[in-house]
């Protein structure tokens, strides 16, 4: 027993007379030692002491801490006149493993044989009390031999921590019987219960914390890739097979020297992350929320440089640490698994299903036929066919044949990614559809993904510390690979009409390549399209694919955010717009690919990313560019035609001849983008609009998570902006405008919304306070201006943005129009401001696309001057620019 601490307590309470007064003194000194304790730990932290140094020295001085306590007690319940008996203090859980975090709880357990004494009550009753005064967070159980068989029979938590016990203080004779019984009542006979226990655990627990180990923000101890996965996989391997160490595990073969020595790594990262956590906060927390993650990184000593931030840094080590303890915990789980199934193996096998390249299949799973490892160092093509031929099967990889493809990487050399063999087994993999997420996914988690395509492994962990990516670089690109997979005819019922387009695809192979690659230039840091543009060239140069086929995939990869861009800040009715975008894609079989590419990673981004009103938008700009391309016009609207057909429409709800005065009163752009139906509508609201100020109507459309606000009012300067201004302090988001104003004047105005989540805004309650307050601001009642303020004190606000505005006017987007392009840090009121302002300027918006990324808004205004031209003279446009820039500087 470590004596230096007893001694220094013994000289604490010297010359106390009493035992109350020794026992203040005696406290005293240990809650001295114990802050003492602990700030030394956390110096040699911020030190930059290894995780697994810390761990240990925290439950080596809690072990002195304890034994110092025990010797007092003992010897204070004998000066009582109590017989000592025989007893144990252990410690149990993490601390049993000698991992004991700053703010993590002390578990320890009483153990005794026979009956329990007034000693051990004693003990045990003045150990807590001591502890608890010290102010330590403690686990505690009494119990005898008898209560810990029972308890680990029928408790699952009891049990795992009676696996890891270890002896703090006490009797080693009673502590190594401890042990027996535990064995031979309990850890040799249930096993196979004890793992689908453990299984189901873990199941539960990454429903409640994550099953990826790349999740935003992870609890590092219970998410999967945290430190109960390998407690999970050492508790299974110390009840199969008696190994309480990752050491004793690679000794006894059932890891790998590799897989011993990246767990250690991994372990020690994550401990020192969860000290620093515990430190920072004060408390026990094991949550790594965004909030923390730039103050944790920047405490561990990372930094910014030229090409990310210290807190992508940082993640990115998190997550190839974490992906490291989820890998090597499931191979062990793996093998426990194996060991239940052994009997009987050797008949199963003569079963088995002799497949070419050296492979055989049985239960479930691909084999090596020859247990040779060196088979695939020696013909390094093998590697690849393993891959096409799991893609074939469907099936898994034997923990062998993983442990062999681990073992072979290194003759992944620049030969084999130039190997005409391999690449055609690749692009094999990548035609046949269904199962090519998954295989991309077990060649990644493996490594040959990112050997074989090393512009991809550039991306293994990247993280963009932004609130707009959920997810680092490489998941995002797989998940969008599965994502497109889903579109395939027969793969999903989500997305009817992306799936007719696939069926047009004549190299889906070639598409499935450029999804998986679009993001490749994102290793070189911002700016990414460009970035990549070069790699995808050297990527498709290096592998051989013809000139045809490797232009096709650098198109998807320089133009990947082209279309959902135009989609989202373009006005797809100006006729303009789908003829600049038919002349980038320039063919039918690009523009398929790249509308299917743009659709699944928009998808892949995050929940709610690509809405329904989005998806379409898109559909409708891929077909409106369709018909370009191959060969069809919009023809000029026929108004004979259509007073008809508006006129049956409306079933004698309107006169014939206010039908044929609204169309000869609205223009060419007005009736080509609007439906008869919606035309009927607007008649109608024309016609109560006789007896009011206003006449609005509501079109919802939940699959969407959008509704349309038809405004039909007489028109006055702003009326943009005070229906915008409005709409915003009433919690109504605008994500696009189409504006018409009939030679009479009455405007017809029509808003695309939805609330703040992204949902259709179908609350009647709050429609109605809406329009009531959208009449009182037509009716000069109200000013949008108090209407805002009020909203604005009902909640948090940003200030003002800190980066500047960016304005920018383009005459060569429309034929018609100028194109108003605002960059700004969005806040309340935003599109207000700015239709307010071009409202001052005598500009007349015809539509409006408002787009919002992170905390930036992205809106775009298609313009006219009062006289319906463009803005063509220099010093008109860049009075527009400055009135804007000004405008949006000043808060509303």
């Amino acid at each position: 027993m470590p004596p230096e601490l007893y001694r220094r307590a013994r000289r604490a309470e010297a010359g106390a007379q009493r035992a109350e007064d020794r026992r203040r003194l005696r406290l005293d000194f240990f809650r001295r030692a114990l802050a003492e304790g602990l700030e030394a730990l956390k110096q040699r932290h911020a030190g930059g002491a290894s995780g697994q140094d810390s761990v240990h020295s925290l439950a080596g001085f809690m072990d002195e801490l304890v034994q110092t306590i025990v010797r007092f007690v003992g010897a204070d319940a004998e000066a009582a006149g109590l017989q000592p008996t025989p007893l144990v203090v252990v410690a149990l859980g993490g601390y049993g493993r000698g991992e004991l975090h700053p703010s993590s709880d002390v578990d320890l357990m009483v153990v005794y044989d026979g009956e329990l004494s007034p000693y051990v009550q004693r003990v045990m009753q003045e150990l807590l009390y001591t502890l608890w005064d010290l102010g330590l967070q403690v686990g505690h159980s009494l119990r005898s031999l008898g209560d810990c068989v029972a308890m680990a029979r029928t408790d699952f938590p009891s049990r795992t921590s009676m696996q890891e016990a270890r002896l703090v203080v006490g009797d080693k004779r009673l502590f190594r019987h401890f042990g027996r019984v535990l064995r031979d009542n309990v850890y040799r006979h249930d096993f196979e219960q004890f793992l689908a226990t453990t299984l189901a655990e873990r199941e539960q627990r990454y429903r409640k914390h994550g099953a990826s180990p790349y999740i935003g923000e992870p609890n590092i101890k219970e998410s999967a890739g945290g430190l109960r996965d390998m407690h999970t996989a050492m508790w299974l391997g110390a009840a199969k097979f008696g190994a309480r160490t990752l050491r004793e595990l690679c000794d006894k073969g059932l890891i790998t020297p590799r897989e011993q020595a990246t767990a250690d790594r991994a372990l020690t990262f994550l401990w020192r992350v969860r000290n620093e956590l515990h430190f920072f906060s004060g408390h026990k927390n094991d949550v790594l929320g965004r909030d923390l993650q730039p103050r944790i990184a920047k405490n561990l000593g990372y930094e910014n440089d030229g090409h990310a931030l210290g807190v992508e840094t940082f993640m990115r080590d998190y997550y190839l640490n974490a992906r490291a303890i989820h890998r090597v915990s499931r191979r062990l789980i793996a093998r426990c698994q194996e060991s239940l199934s052994a009997r009987g193996w050797a008949e199963r096998r003569q079963r088995q299903q002799a497949l070419a390249d050296g492979l055989v299949f049985f239960d479930g799973r691909l084999h090596r036929a020859d247990r040779d490892p060196a088979v695939l160092r020696h013909d390094p093509t093998r590697i690849m066919k393993v891959f096409w031929h799991l893609h074939r099967l469907g099936c898994e990889l034997s923990l062998g044949l993983e442990r062999a493809i681990e073992e072979s990487l290194d003759v992944v050399d620049e030969q084999f990614q130039r190997s005409p063999e391999v690449r055609d087994l690749f692009l094999d993999i990548c035609r046949t559809w269904g199962r090519v997420a998954l295989t991309f996914s077990v060649m990644h988690e493996l490594g040959l993904l990112g050997r074989y395509l090393p512009e991809f492994g550039g991306l293994t962990c990247l993280v963009q510390y932004d609130v707009y990516h959920k997810f680092s670089a490489d998941q995002h690109s797989l998940l969008a690979v599965e994502h497109l997979e889903a579109l395939a005819p027969g793969q999903s019922a989500e997305s009817e009409g992306a799936a007719q387009v696939f069926n047009e695809v004549e190299k889906p192979e070639l598409l499935m390549l450029g999804m998986l690659l679009h993001d490749i230039g994102k290793a070189r840091g911002h700016g990414h399209v460009a970035k990549g543009i070069p790699l995808i060239r050297e990527l498709t140069a290096r592998i051989g694919l013809p000139p045809e086929d490797a232009g096709m995939v650098e198109f998807l990869v320089a133009h990947h955010l082209t279309m959902s861009h135009i989609a989202q800040r373009r006005d797809i009715d100006d006729p303009k717009t789908i003829e600049t975008f038919a002349e980038t894609v320039g063919e039918p079989q690009r523009l398929r690919m790249l509308y299917l590419l743009t659709y699944a990673d928009m998808r892949a981004v995050g929940p709610g990313v690509l809405t329904g009103w989005q998806a379409r938008i898109l559909h409708e700009l891929y077909a409106r560019t369709l018909a370009r391309l191959t060969g069809g016009r919009l023809a000029k609207p026929n108004r004979t035609t259509l007073g008809d057909r508006l006129y049956e429409a409306l079933q004698g709800d309107v006169p014939r001849q206010a039908v044929k005065a609204h169309l000869a009163m609205v223009q060419d752009r007005y009736l080509g983008q609007t439906s008869v139906q919606r035309m009927a509508a607007h008649l109608r609201l024309i016609a109560r609009l006789e007896g009011g100020r206003l006449a609005t109507e509501l079109f919802h459309h939940p699959d969407l998570g959008s509704s349309d606000l038809v405004v039909v009012t007489r028109d006055v300067p702003g009326l943009f902006s005070l229906i915008a201004g409005t709409l915003a302090a009433h919690g109504v988001n605008i994500i696009s405008a189409q504006i018409a104003t009939r030679a009479d004047g009455i405007a017809i105005d029509t808003f695309q919304v939805n609330d703040p989540t992204g949902e259709a805004l179908t609350s009647a309650a709050q429609w109605g306070r809406t329009l009531d307050a959208l009449t009182r601001v037509l009716t000069e009642e109200q000013s949008v201006d108090a209407l805002l303020e009020r909203r604005r004190a009902t909640g948090r606000q940003p200030t003002i943005g800190q980066a500047p505005p960016k304005i920018a006017l383009d005459n060569r987007l429309s034929d018609e129009y100028t194109v108003v392009e605002v960059k700004s840090p969005d806040r309340l009121g935003l599109l207000y401001l700015i239709t307010r302002t071009l409202s001052a300027l005598d500009l007349d918006i015809a539509s409006a696309r408002i787009a919002t990324e992170i905390d930036q808004a992205l809106d775009t205004f298609y313009v006219l001057d009062r006289k319906g031209h463009r803005l063509e003279e220099p010093a008109a446009i860049e009075r527009v620019r400055a009135a804007l820039e000004q405008a949006l500087l000043q808060p509303i």
